[in-house]
């Protein structure tokens, strides 16, 4: 989705999509933030294809599926913006997060995935650092992060304001079996409005595990 950012000097106020207003401090000329591109996150909220077959035998009561343990991986993995100064660290990776009692998804389709990571906001712009920026890689897609399984199972982390340092975990649902994982940030463009400088969009993306 194409959405418009804008960094004025008065602080940061956020306004109901499709325009959020922010602020640019010192001498900075008020900025616009423009996306110039739509990103397109992997949907990973599907149950994979499965191949249809008929039979005219009973079918046999279901098993118990085996669910992987946890497993708690230290990372020290930094994505930096240049130019808004935003920088986003994780120091662990879970794989396998035990699914929550009742939940109706498959615990055999998809997998869990934890990250805990610090984001620190640049204080240059009132450009917010929130945790949608922030997706994982596996394979050739990538998933945002989701709250679906509520504010108790992990500790999410929150949106980073002008200045701000925030800390929590981001929590993924992704296809079983993926391999390898990678953190990647997106960030939009910006456009200041009074001298018509262009902040271009931003994609960084580093290897989380292998």
């Amino acid at each position: 989705m194409a959405r418009k950012n804008r960094l004025c000097r008065l602080g940061a106020t956020v306004i109901v999509a499709p325009i959020l207003v922010l602020g640019a401090c010192s001498s900075e000329a008020p900025v616009t933030a423009d996306p110039t591109r739509s990103q397109t996150s992997a949907s990973t909220e599907t149950t994979p294809p499965t191949t249809a077959t008929e039979t005219t035998e009973p079918t046999a009561t279901p098993t118990t599926p085996v669910v992987a343990e946890p497993t708690k991986v230290p990372v020290k993995v930094t994505l930096k913006d240049p130019v808004l100064g935003h920088t986003i660290t994780a120091t662990q990776v879970v794989r396998n997060m035990p699914w929550p009692k009742g939940h109706p998804v498959a615990a055999e389709a998809f997998e869990i995935v934890g990250v805990y990571a610090t984001f620190e906001a640049g204080d240059r712009y009132s450009a917010e650092l929130p945790p949608k920026y922030v997706t994982l890689k596996f394979g050739d897609s990538y998933a945002r992060p989701t709250t679906e399984f509520g504010p108790t199972y992990a500790k999410p982390i929150e949106t980073a304001k002008r200045g701000q340092t925030r800390r929590g975990w981001l929590v993924y649902k992704i296809d079983k079996g993926s391999k390898e994982l990678g953190l990647m940030f997106h960030r939009p463009a910006y456009e200041v409005s009074t001298t018509d400088k262009a902040i271009k969009p931003l994609v960084i993306q580093a290897a989380l595990t292998k």
